[in-house]
């Protein structure tokens, strides 16, 4: 008797083990996986920029040139006055903490958000249609950070509330998305319905705004075709995947009929989520 407890101790230990090592590769996975995300996205970024601007760069003269904006307070007794080259300059504001303190908020989000999804991923939980609209939405998200970090280094506010709209919207719809990308959290009706519906606000929006006469038109520079191409793909994805998902996981859970999806409560959410377009795009217009 002894010895047959021992054993299953021993195997026990053994598969603990065993599992406890397939738990760590799966962190250092994800965890690799959410740093690498964020440093390379702003190289790819700037890289693209030049690629389309590249005729408006000019080489930097690092012996003679200075910069006389700068408050110095950074380098302490080291330096004062005008400063000469250096590779980044920024001076101690309150626009300048407000950058750096919606830096760490966005690269910490999106490190973790990484590291969710490629955790779920290796557990095989993982809903991959909703890895495809975070995946997709990566770019209008890294656009907002840039935005605001441009709107506060310029001192240049007169598309802040028409951004800051689009952004909430964005971020209400990645939230859902990143919920419903573990397979063991119910797709309910509304929480795809609430994607569906801020995807059509911003393809509305979106299409009157500047993709019409850009891209339809093409009266757009080619990094502007690009850009506006960059936001329809994802919100017509937003628009077409989730609806997917549902019949997908109704059909496979059973969790409705026929009947029950054309029920009175799933038409009430329909008219909900319309009433919310209409509010939605109405907002938008005014800013």
């Amino acid at each position: 008797m002894q010895f047959k407890e021992g054993i299953k101790r021993c195997c026990k230990f053994f598969i603990l083990n065993v599992s406890n090592i397939s738990n760590n590769k799966s962190e250092i996975v994800s965890r690799f996986i959410g740093c690498f995300a964020p440093v390379l996205i702003p190289p790819l970024h700037i890289a693209t920029l030049y690629y389309f601007w590249h005729q408006f760069s000019r080489r930097v003269d690092k012996r003679y040139c200075s910069c006389s904006c700068w408050d110095t307070v950074f380098k302490g007794t080291y330096e004062s006055g005008i400063a000469s080259y250096k590779h980044i300059y920024f001076n101690a504001s309150s626009n300048t903490f407000k950058i750096w303190a919606l830096t760490v908020v966005c690269v910490i989000a999106f490190y973790e958000s990484m590291r969710r999804l490629v955790l779920l991923g290796l557990e095989k939980k993982l809903r991959y249609n909703m890895l495809v609209l975070f995946l997709s939405a990566i770019f209008s998200h890294y656009y907002s950070w840039w935005a605001y970090l441009n709107y506060w280094n310029d001192e240049y506010y007169a598309q802040w509330n028409h951004q800051l709209f689009f952004t909430i919207t964005e971020l209400i719809s990645t939230g859902l998305v990143l919920q419903l990308a573990d397979d063991r959290v119910t797709m309910t009706a509304r929480k795809v319905l609430i994607i569906v519906g801020i995807s059509v606000i911003h393809i509305i929006a979106g299409s009157w705004d500047q993709f019409f006469i850009n891209v339809i038109q093409g009266e757009g520079r080619s990094d502007q075709v690009v850009r506006d191409i960059s936001f329809m793909i994802p919100d017509l994805l937003h628009g077409i995947l989730p609806l997917l998902e549902l019949r997908r996981y109704t059909s496979k859970t059973k969790h409705y009929s026929h009947q029950s999806t054309l029920s009175t409560e799933f038409r009430r959410e329909v008219i909900t989520i319309a009433v919310v377009i209409s509010i939605g795009l109405f907002i938008c217009s005014m800013l």
